[in-house]
């Protein structure tokens, strides 16, 4: 007995307790563990069925009130796979055949056990065969439902065809596939329903397919659908082979891929797109101008876009949509040719699809011209030359042009293409600007953008090249007074006489002659010249005296204007642009100065020009390391001697040449403009001192400061101001002064200026009252607290009894107008004296006292 193999469970029914013992002991003849259980009623039987779980069953055929044959029934009834022994002492053979029909696995005699053994292991392994057998018909069953199931609901089509090409079987996918159902398609050939092109290829393929017994795999091939539109189905089919070896049909799978392919065909026509994009930045880096961009873009969307041609068309000033470029199909390009120019703003129903999108601003995209209705002439043309679809968008805001796209396929153009092309047009439209913006900027480099004429850096690179070729004359000119035309009669003006003059000398110069405008009102002209200074002086004084003779015309007035010149030779003189240009600048400051119209390079001049230069930088190296200092002359009350305030007056003490006269660096720091600087450094330090004066316990005392008239034209004077004064709350002792000319150049902007400092706290005083041009009815509008008057007056005023009345007029009017009256430059007790008597509130001058640095004011006057 195998002890290792798990124990037989056998139901005995048996009601002899002899019977049994005989059966216990035939079955210790088995070669496996036994677990047995006994029952002799049908209730107990279908519980230990329930129960025990038999193996096997063995049953005495007769037993009183329970028979054999109603046990059989039993267990065939709750176990149908549990093998069935009759174990009798007598059986007829026809009961026996009957117990075998109806179920029972064998019978053995009870006087003949030694058949139990055998009799027990047959049974058990036709038990165990029944089952493996019923397990894999479950099995198949289970799997031909599956497949079954998944055949018929897959959204694939599966099918049978025979050689004859004429469908065995269809699952009825193919009815969501193509629209037909599957008895309309049993009627025809499998093939009736694909476009010719594709079953023609079918066609070619099957014998070869079928002679060497193989299938297809992933073929794409164009169905028609019951709707007429065109579906792409993915087959792959295997060859069935008859009882001959030979191919009898075909099964295959058909997926629909149209919405897959057509995917990827638009995501390969985005990504196309997308690279028109990106070649197009690197376009726009190596266009050289518009026309080159636009060429390339053509190339571009035809050859990176794969698009059949394109086109780009511009708005002319005739109101036409006219070729500028294209690329692609040389049948399309000819068509578009031959169109011509196309008017513009037309009825819509007559416009070509660039016309619309021009006129319309929007884009037009024809998906396919043979489904579309559209004008029978269009139609045609576009089929005579192949194109399917199109689109035409147009460029820019307002639109200047329109992109034209054709294709030999029928194309939708969805919202993410769209929207891809509209980047790409709008890539065109800025890199249109760019270029043009470039173009200008070159332009702007290397020309003056008032005259048109050769710019600073144009000069400089024209000018060697000419002094290397041959010697040359080089003159400087600028306009005497331009300043007073841009600031009396505004900008604009100044501009267009500028224009004029340019004009005018441009028709004067020599044959070959270099012409420029370097910056502002200054013109630099040279020309070949191997003579003399003098004689170049003299043609030089020829051009200009001719430029100004005859009036100028601007904005409808006759404008005359003079010009100033400087001189000199190339290369005798200077070799270099810097060189000619720095020294031509010295040469004509110098001619201003002495009122020359035409002035000649000399040694002289350059030595002045030099120092100039190191004062300049002398200046600069002040400002930038507080190197100027505040003195202060004081001011009195006319009547009472008292000290009322002081004027600062800025100084500066070089660190080699001592104390330099203001009538040296004033000037310099007004031309380069370094004036603004200083004047904010006088205002700083000024509010320092009455703040410390404040300190010390004088109040009252004002210190008055003086505004240049080129810090009086900057935009954020005011500003600067107002950052300096706003934290007193107007709480604070400075005051401003400004000459009456400055004032009088532009009265309204003065009037702003001078109410915008009374705001912030400031008493504003005229300065140099009497030298300029102001009359009662300005002066009465001019928002000032004091008049000064200039030490002109003051000094004649005891000689001449013509100053006496024009100071004493001038008081009386500054009264009238509530002006306070200060009198500058006293410097003799009968001026004061006088001034005393005409009434002058204030009084400052040597007699008083001279300007004396900060210290020394105050030991002197405030201990």
């Amino acid at each position: 007995m195998d002890s290792m193999m798990p124990a037989l469970r056998i139901l005995l029914v048996e009601d002899s307790a002899d019977d049994l013992a005989l059966n216990l002991r035939a079955l210790r003849d088995l070669d496996r563990p036994v677990l047995t259980e006994c029952v002799a009623s049908e209730p107990a039987l279908r519980e230990a069925l329930a129960r025990f779980l038999p193996d096997l069953v063995l049953c005495d055929f007769s037993m009183p009130g329970f028979s054999g044959q109603e046990a059989l029934r039993v267990v065939h009834e709750l176990t149908p796979e549990t093998p069935f022994i009759f174990v009798s002492g007598t059986i007829g053979e026809e009961l026996a055949i009957d117990a075998l029909q109806r179920g029972a696995a064998d019978y053995v005699l009870k006087d003949n056990l030694r058949r139990l053994r055998p009799a027990i292991e047959r049974a058990l392994r036709t038990a165990t065969e029944r089952r493996d057998r019923l397990r894999i018909q479950r099995a198949l069953s289970i799997s031909e439902e599956r497949f079954r199931a998944i055949v018929e609901n897959t959204s694939d089509w599966i099918w049978e065809m025979d050689l004859g090409k004429r469908l065995t079987y269809s699952n009825r996918s193919v009815a969501d596939i193509l629209g037909y159902p599957v008895e309309a398609l049993y009627e025809h050939s499998a093939l009736d329903f694909m476009l010719a092109e594709d079953r023609a290829r079918v066609e070619a393929a099957l014998p070869g397919l079928v002679a060497d017994k193989r299938g297809w795999k992933d073929w794409i091939l164009r169905w028609r659908h019951r709707d007429g539109s065109v579906r792409l189905l993915e087959s792959t089919a295997q060859p069935l082979f008859d009882d001959e070896g030979e191919v009898s049909v075909y099964r295959g799978i058909d997926r629909d891929v149209t919405l897959r392919v057509q995917q990827e065909q638009k995501i390969r026509q985005l990504a196309r797109i997308h690279a028109v994009l990106s070649a197009l930045g690197n376009a726009v880096l190596r266009a050289n101008d518009t026309q080159e961009l636009l060429d390339m873009t053509c190339q571009l969307t035809v050859e990176q876009g794969h698009f059949m041609a394109a086109c780009i068309g511009e708005r002319t000033p005739g109101g036409c949509l006219a070729l500028s470029s294209h690329c692609g199909d040389e049948r399309v390009v000819r068509m578009i040719e031959a169109l011509g120019d196309l008017p513009l703003g037309g009825p819509a129903q007559d416009a070509r699809p660039a016309q619309r999108a021009f006129n319309e601003a929007r884009n037009i995209a024809i998906a396919d011209y043979g489904a579309l209705s559209i004008a029978e002439p269009i139609r045609q043309e576009m089929a005579q030359v192949g194109v399917a679809s199109q689109i035409a968008l147009p460029i820019g805001t307002p639109p200047w042009g329109v992109l034209g796209l054709f294709s030999d396929k029928p194309q939708e153009f969805d919202a993410e293409e769209i929207s891809l092309l509209e980047r790409l047009t709008a890539e065109i439209d800025y890199a249109r600007k760019f270029i043009a913006k470039s173009e200008h900027l070159e332009y702007l480099a290397y020309h003056n953008p008032t005259t048109g004429l050769p710019s600073r850096v144009a000069y400089r690179d024209l000018i060697v090249p000419r002094i290397e070729r041959a010697p040359q004359a080089i003159a400087m000119a600028d306009v005497d007074r331009f300043r007073y035309f841009n600031q009396s009669r505004g900008r604009p003006f100044g501009d267009q006489l500028l224009r004029e003059i340019a004009a005018r000398l441009k028709s004067l110069m020599p044959h070959g002659a270099l012409l420029a405008h370097p910056s502002d009102d200054a013109f630099i002209f040279a020309f070949d010249h191997a003579g003399d200074l003098e004689a170049a002086m003299g043609k030089v004084d020829t051009i200009l005296v001719a430029c100004g003779e005859q009036p100028f015309l601007v904005e409808g007035e006759q404008v005359r204007a003079r010009l100033h010149g400087s001189v000199l030779l190339a290369p005798l003189h200077e070799d270099t642009a810097d060189g000619i240009e720095r020294t031509l600048v010295a040469v004509l400051a110098e001619a201003q100065t002495r009122d020359r119209a035409v002035l000649g390079f000399t040694e002289e001049v350059r030595s002045r020009a030099t120092r100039r230069v190191e004062l300049e930088r002398d200046l600069r190296h002040a400002l930038e390391n507080d190197g100027f200092e505040l003195y202060l002359q004081p001011k009195f009350h006319a009547a009472t001697h008292r000290l009322t305030g002081a004027e600062a007056l800025l100084r500066w003490r070089h660190p080699q040449r001592g104390m330099v006269s203001p009538a040296e660096f004033i000037p310099v720091l007004e031309e380069t403009g370094l004036i603004v600087e200083a004047g904010a450094w006088v205002r700083r330090h000024a509010l320092k001192v009455c703040q410390r004066w404040r300190e010390l316990g004088s109040f009252g005392l004002r210190l008055a400061v003086n505004v240049s008239p080129r810090e009086l034209r900057q935009l954020n004077f005011i500003t600067e101001c107002e950052q300096l004064l706003a934290p007193f709350g107007g709480d604070h002792d400075l005051d401003i002064e400004i000459t009456e000319s400055m004032l009088m150049d532009d009265i309204a902007h003065s009037i702003m200026v001078l109410q915008a400092l009374r705001d912030l706290g400031c008493r504003v005083a005229i300065d140099d009252f009497g030298t300029g041009y102001s009359s009662l009815n300005y002066l009465s509008r001019l928002p000032a607290d004091a008049l000064k008057i200039d030490q002109s007056f003051v000094a004649l005023l005891a000689l001449s009894p013509d100053t006496l009345s024009l100071v004493t007029n001038i008081i009386g009017l500054a009264h009238s107008l509530g002006l306070k009256v200060v009198a500058e430059g006293v410097e003799e007790e009968e001026q004061a004296k006088l001034l005393r008597l005409l009434r002058c509130d204030e009084m400052q001058g040597y007699f008083f006292g001279r300007p004396v640095p900060q210290a020394q004011f105050e030991e002197t006057w405030l201990h």
